[in-house]
């Protein structure tokens, strides 16, 4: 289908209008159901893990939020873009991926390059965040629901593997490839979320025997790792915090910041702070950057913006009205960055104090945690170690938005410098990223740059973005 989509084709697929079936010829033993936009909860079991050495119970059911928004032609045989930002799916769905897009000013208005032109889009929210939500039934819960044992990176990653792999089971009709999407923080997950479909359980202190059976399972016939795409993803676990530090008297960066804020720059970080810009992207001002951020939210709080965005309204969703949803918890409340739930209440019912029904942040959110942090993410390298064990196997593009001083891309190869030695990093080219590995064997992932957007680079640069992964798909 040609990237100018129309209007129509978009309000179609976002009004649920079904999508014309494929053929059937390919797959004649098995009828092939109508492949809907659609919204709802896939649950997360309560199991035991083992947490560094130490069985961990985890006794809530989670129920975590994803949203499908097929392919605009042919949706059973395209690929499946599995998205979620560091917490919620709020910006990868809000700017610059699906059918709708929220503008400058809060606006949802029709998305004249979305990634439905080539791929089914299946947004999913981690546990307790945006939509998401904890149930027990059997009691009330308690501080133990809510400690770092439960809310760390392995646990969160393996609880969006199963809920990623419940959807796919519940679509069969869905055959395309399996793609990886996630901004910033997801890059954590997603390193470890694909570490653990690949068998190497080794690499992280977690064991997980109910993903490892459902892994070992799956009868899906498409590959579930046919490529990771990181949206200025963190990726080199303690060495990236180092490295991100360093980065700010990088003298490349250094020139950018000071060409925008018109004064020379010894610190990016600081300069931006003192010159009021974000680190987002410091050519935004903080209180424009704040303002889209809060539009996101925003369009998923108001019900008439949502359900463009869901392309569902929000009362067709199965589990989100007051009923079932009383009867859930969270353990990090709304805080006042957050708009008030006001219409969410009027449509779907009051909830009890302490339950909310969107919160775009999680337990995970550094200063949302409810004990001291297990965060080996930002300490240790053993995701920098996964990571590189992965960028071998599985297909990996990588976003670099010049502006970015939250995870700047600049500071990720001296990041897995630090951690296997400079000799086996091959950082000789702007464009393209080496790792050479024990047997010799070198390894090349592309980078591509954005020069006008930072940290949200689907915000900025959507159109070059999703032309990008367009083609690096197809050239798969």
């Amino acid at each position: 289908m040609s990237r100018s989509v129309s209007v129509l084709a978009l309000v179609a697929i976002a009004c649920g209008t079904t999508p014309s079936p494929s053929s059937s010829a390919a797959r004649p033993s098995a009828p092939i159901s109508p492949i809907f936009v659609e919204a709802g909860f896939l649950e997360v079991p309560p199991r035991t893990v083992t947490l560094k050495g130490a069985p961990v119970s985890i006794e809530a059911t989670g129920r975590l939020f994803y949203n499908l928004q097929p392919a605009l032609e042919d949706p059973a045989d395209k690929p499946i873009f599995i998205l979620s930002n560091g917490f919620a799916a709020e910006v990868v769905r809000a700017f610059g991926t699906g059918p709708f897009t929220v503008a400058d000013g809060g606006a949802v208005v029709a998305n004249m390059a979305p990634y439905t032109a080539f791929a089914n889009l299946v947004y999913l929210e981690p546990r307790q965040s945006g939509y998401s939500y904890d149930v027990i039934t059997s009691r009330a819960p308690g501080a133990a629901d809510c400690a770092p044992a439960i809310f760390n990176e392995y646990v969160d990653a393996a609880d969006y593997l199963l809920a990623a792999l419940a959807f796919l089971d519940a679509h069969p009709q869905l055959q395309g490839p399996v793609y990886w999407v996630g901004e910033s923080y997801a890059g954590v997950r997603l390193t470890w979320l694909l570490a653990y479909l690949r068998g190497r359980w080794d690499l992280a202190p977690y064991g997980d025997p109910t993903l490892a059976a459902k892994i070992a399972g799956t009868t899906r016939a498409t590959s579930l790792m046919a490529g990771q795409i990181f949206l200025e993803g963190w990726l080199a676990g303690g060495a990236h915090t180092t490295a991100i530090t360093a980065a700010c008297t990088d003298p490349v960066i250094l020139a950018g910041i000071s060409a925008s804020v018109g004064t020379t720059c010894s610190d990016a970080c600081a300069c931006a702070t003192a010159n009021d810009r974000s680190l987002y992207n410091y050519a935004y001002t903080l209180e424009h950057e704040t303002a889209r951020e809060t539009q996101a939210s925003e369009a998923h709080m108001d019900p008439a913006s949502a359900a463009m965005l869901l392309g569902v309204p929000l009362t067709s969703i199965p589990l989100l009205a007051s009923a079932e949803r009383s009867q859930g918890f969270r353990c990090s409340p709304p805080d006042d960055t957050l708009p008030p739930e006001d219409a969410l209440v009027a449509a779907l019912g009051p909830l009890p104090g302490g339950q909310a029904y969107y919160v775009n942040y999680s337990p995970l959110y550094p200063g949302k945690e409810t004990g001291t942090p297990e965060d080996d993410w930002r300490t240790v390298n053993l995701e920098g170690l996964a990571f590189v064990d992965n960028l071998r196997e599985v297909p990996t593009f990588l976003t670099a938005g010049a502006r970015d001083l939250v995870v700047p891309p600049r500071s990720l190869a001296p990041a897995l410098e630090a951690i296997l030695g400079a000799s086996q990093v091959d950082a000789s080219s702007s464009s393209r990223l080496g790792v050479i590995y024990p047997d010799g064997a070198e390894h090349f992932v592309d980078l591509f740059a954005y020069p006008s957007a930072g940290h949200m680079v689907e915000m900025i640069e959507p159109t070059e973005l999703s032309g990008d992964v367009e083609t690096w798909v197809e050239a798969l």
